[in-house]
């Protein structure tokens, strides 16, 4: 590690002296706004508030990263990383998470309750008191409830907050079956797949791997800590990265290798890896022997995909494949096929991440150094209530609609689907909690269509989202820099307790989202308000109580973990969580629900000539499509472009920079082209976050183009999870 710190000090000190500029000029028109509003009568004077220095987590992303907040004047000055929170962010912080101030001091933020007084998405609405706003949403949630039974009541949030488990205490509360949240937009068929085979989703440990395989996992841009940080390592000995992506990534720049790989055909160069591994007896012959079932059932299954029948589906040559496949298994334990953290690519991808696992297991990575680790935890109090009891209540409404469905993520899709087809029971209202549906799920004229349909709908949020900008009732939360939240434990190689206390008092009338249940479960009846009848400073007593060292250390360090390094091996001598208690090569559980046990490959769509597969992606800049408002990392990148292979363009007709409209089976969208290199001919590719509806976002309403308009709701059967590549489009002069 200290090389590594070494290494990358002159970047480091970039960054900082960077932030450092940046935060020179918010504080000057942080203070600015703030002594404005003042004037105003809207906030207190700012003169004579506290100097202090506040541990917290960063919100930008579901990192969560140790943060130090600087409070001068009452101002929050700048942002630092938390030196102490070095096992999990490498005590470092990104341009996002530097830009965190602007969310608290942000004049586009949600600033007091609103009611909508138009028609939805129109944008009239009139301010609230608290009172009011909640009487309202209580009103509606009972009256739902009467007519519908409370499953009529659909309770969406994303995940990786800390207070959305009190959204979700409510959601049990209620009463309601259903809820959705962002696995099924995210990473359900990598958890799937990867559990499936090994019992867990494990972590790659990226710092000591020597050789690492990443297919479309754009972690230069799409940040996970400290996988993020750790794969920039060193040269020394073997180290190498092999990158697979349609697109010439910053990823793809960093790697020793790039091969634009076709899309959906990842699993034709894995399949093939795992022929050249076994025919050529490269695979660890005493842990595939003692740790596996089903290998004896994957030798004859993988014998025609050969290099060179894969050459021709992912048009990367078998030669290649060959060597790769053997310098893997040469490196091995310490090599690892980096399964990534994104939404599925194709309807199959489930099978796709478990024929990632099964090659990671054959060559004998798990729980090793530098290899495939279980996720450890650190154990707290669970923080328990009683939820009342209704008899009348019916299943998910997406119950059995896929082969293996989440209780708590549900399928975003075909859930959708099913409200509009009112079966097997209608839904007709909606309480999200910082989910932006509308921008996020495939095909946003069907999301729209059916809120079209809601007698009632509900978001609480910090901005004015797309989802919030459709809705009846809007409720401000207060920003992750103005809240105390419980504790969380982050899992991974090295666990960590991470929370958050307030650096300041929350503004406006934001509150914060337990607050907000509190005072909505006075509203739904006396069995409701009790599970709620705690303070948060309770409940994080309760949480630390089987180990006081917890919260001192969180109070005092802002992190707490038991361990600085990590523990191989730990799950050796033990059953995994499968049903044969081993790894499972071939499943007997997909045998037994009628699902291919080992993982069958089928060719992608062919792309007709004047169409072209659409892929999205992330940037380094915008979580998802939360901070694209964001003032300092809009200026970064103000929207979003479609590109384009200049051999296509030039076929078109069509020169950089100027606008085109991008057409599939479900929408069109208008942005500008980039004529790049970076992409295959066969494929485009936008990022996501741009082309909102909500007036309320200054900065980028009407601004590119939304990825969800355009993208066909096709989804993985065994998951629920969405395949964001499946959808063509066509391109046309705007």
């Amino acid at each position: 590690m200290t090389r590594l710190l070494e290494k990358k000090l002159s970047r480091r000190r970039f960054i900082g002296v960077s932030s450092c500029a940046l935060a020179g000029v918010a504080v000057g028109s942080q203070v600015k706004v703030l002594r404005a509003l003042a004037q105003e009568g809207k906030v207190g004077a700012v003169t004579t508030l506290p100097t202090k220095d506040v541990f917290t987590s960063c919100g930008m992303c579901v990192n969560k990263c140790g943060v130090i907040a600087r409070v001068r004047d009452g101002v929050i000055h700048k942002l630092d990383p938390n030196p102490n929170f070095a096992v999990k962010s490498r005590a470092m912080l990104c341009a996002r998470g530097n830009a965190g101030t602007k969310v608290v001091y942000d004049p586009d933020r949600l600033k007091y309750p609103l009611i909508r007084v138009g028609e939805r998405g129109e944008g009239k609405w009139r301010r609230a008191s608290w009172d009011e706003a909640l009487d309202l949403v209580g009103k509606n949630l009972n009256q739902i409830a009467e007519k519908y039974t409370r499953a009529g009541v659909v309770f969406a949030s994303t995940e990786g907050t800390f207070q959305d488990h009190f959204f979700n205490q409510m959601a049990e509360c209620y009463g309601s079956p259903n809820t959705l949240r962002h696995a099924t937009l995210c990473l359900s068929s990598n958890i799937q797949g990867f559990s499936a085979t090994f019992g867990t989703n494990p972590t790659p440990d990226v710092l000591n791997a020597d050789y690492i395989i990443m297919s479309g996992a754009n972690r230069s841009e799409a940040f996970i800590t400290p996988d993020t940080i750790d794969l920039l390592k060193g040269d020394g000995g073997m180290r190498k990265l092999i990158y697979l992506d349609p697109r010439f990534t910053k990823t793809a720049a960093k790697a020793d290798e790039w091969y634009p790989i076709k899309p959906g055909t990842d699993m034709a160069f894995i399949l093939a890896m795992i022929n050249v591994i076994v025919t050529e007896k490269r695979y660890n012959k005493d842990f595939v022997e003692k740790m596996t079932v089903g290998f004896d059932k994957l030798v004859p299954h993988i014998a025609t995909y050969t290099p060179e029948w894969a050459a021709k589906e992912c048009e990367i040559p078998a030669a290649d494949i060959r060597r790769i496949a053997r310098d893997f298994a040469d490196a091995a334990p310490h090599a690892v096929y980096y399964q990534g953290r994104r939404s599925s690519f194709f309807a199959n991808d489930t099978q796709m991440r478990r024929a990632m696992a099964i090659l990671n297991a054959i060559i004998g990575n798990w729980d090793v150094e530098g290899g495939m680790i279980p996720n450890r935890s650190i154990a707290m109090t669970k923080h328990d209530y009683l939820a009342p009891y209704y008899d009348d209540i019916p299943g998910r409404l997406d119950a059995d609609s896929v082969a293996y469905l989440s209780e708590s993520d549900g399928s975003w899709s075909i859930f959708r689907d099913r409200v509009l087809e009112g079966k097997p029971y209608p839904v007709k209202g909606m309480m999200i909690y910082k989910q932006n549906c509308v921008a996020s799920v495939p095909n946003r004229a069907k999301t729209l269509k059916m809120m079209a349909q809601m007698d009632f709908i509900c978001t609480i949020d910090v901005t004015m989202s797309d989802t919030a900008w459709y809705s009846d009732v809007v409720l401000p939360e207060a920003t992750y820099l103005e809240r105390l939240d419980p504790p969380e434990v982050l899992g991974g190689i090295v666990p960590v307790v991470a929370w958050r206390q307030p650096a300041v008092e929350a503004l406006f009338e934001s509150k914060p989202c337990l607050w907000i249940m509190q005072q909505l479960a006075k509203r739904l009846g006396p069995d409701i308000a009790d599970t709620f009848n705690f303070t948060m400073e309770e409940a994080i007593e309760h949480q630390c109580s089987n180990n006081p060292k917890i919260l001192a250390d969180l109070k005092s360090k802002g992190v707490y973990y038991e361990a600085d390094k990590p523990v191989y091996g730990s799950s050796y001598g033990k059953p995994l969580k499968t049903k044969s208690g081993k790894i499972e090569i071939y499943s007997e559980r997909y045998a037994e629900k009628g699902l291919d046990p080992l993982p069958v490959y089928s060719s992608p769509n062919v792309v007709p000539t004047g169409k072209y597969r659409l892929l999205v992606g992330r940037h380094a800049y915008f979580t998802h499509g939360t901070t694209t408002n964001n003032p300092y990392l809009h200026d970064i990148m103000p929207e979003n472009t479609l590109w384009l292979h200049p051999q296509e363009a030039a076929r078109l007709g069509l020169d950089d920079g100027r606008l085109v409209r991008v057409k599939s089976a479900v929408g069109e969208e208008t942005l500008k082209l980039e004529v790049t290199e970076k992409i295959r001919p066969d494929s485009v590719y936008m990022a996501h976050g741009f082309g909102v509806l909500s007036k309320g976002q200054s900065n980028v309403y009407g601004v590119g183009g939304c990825d969800a308009a355009l993208i066909e709701e096709k989804t993985c059967m065994i998951s629920g999870n969405v395949a964001m590549h499946e959808t063509l489009v066509e391109i046309f002069p705007a």
